[in-house]
């Protein structure tokens, strides 16, 4: 049985061992507020001695098409990557869908925000963001009153 959405349009129903694939926004019954398709890059994560390192897969972007902004503890990552069909070439098949990345997360911890450094080699974004300084560990001396 299909099932039926808001719009009237029908669904075919998963079937219990196929994974449920990726559908646009309009189908999921979502607003569409961007007029091509946005993914959610590969990111890994690591703690390191004096904050983080992010690494993060973004094929196709160019270093003036990324931006990261760090507003308090909120991470954000956006990276436009633009259409690269051949001139003189009509599309007759596609299975890669063009789009751009974009994720945010929220960061434990004070960060330094000026001096988050950047890299972007082959499709991957590097992100070294250290701690504040004041957040960092430090060795109190001890002194003696005697």
């Amino acid at each position: 049985m299909a099932e039926q959405t808001k719009a009237g349009d029908q669904r075919p129903e998963p079937q219990p061992n196929e994974p449920e694939q990726k559908r646009p926004a309009e189908q999921q019954g979502g607003e569409r507020t961007r007029s091509r398709p946005t993914f959610r890059p590969f990111v890994d994560i690591y703690e390191v001695e004096n904050g983080l390192v992010l690494l993060a897969d973004v094929p196709g972007a160019s270093p003036e098409g990324v931006t990261a902004t760090l507003e308090g503890r909120s991470l954000t990552i956006h990276a436009q990557v633009a259409e690269h069909a051949p001139e003189g070439y009509s599309l007759v098949y596609q299975e890669y869908e063009v789009g751009d990345y974009e994720c945010q997360f929220t960061l434990s911890g004070e960060f330094d925000a000026d001096k988050i450094a950047a890299d972007l080699t082959n499709g991957g974004l590097r992100l070294t963001i250290p701690k504040a300084a004041e957040a960092q560990a430090r060795k109190i001396q001890i002194r003696s009153e005697s």
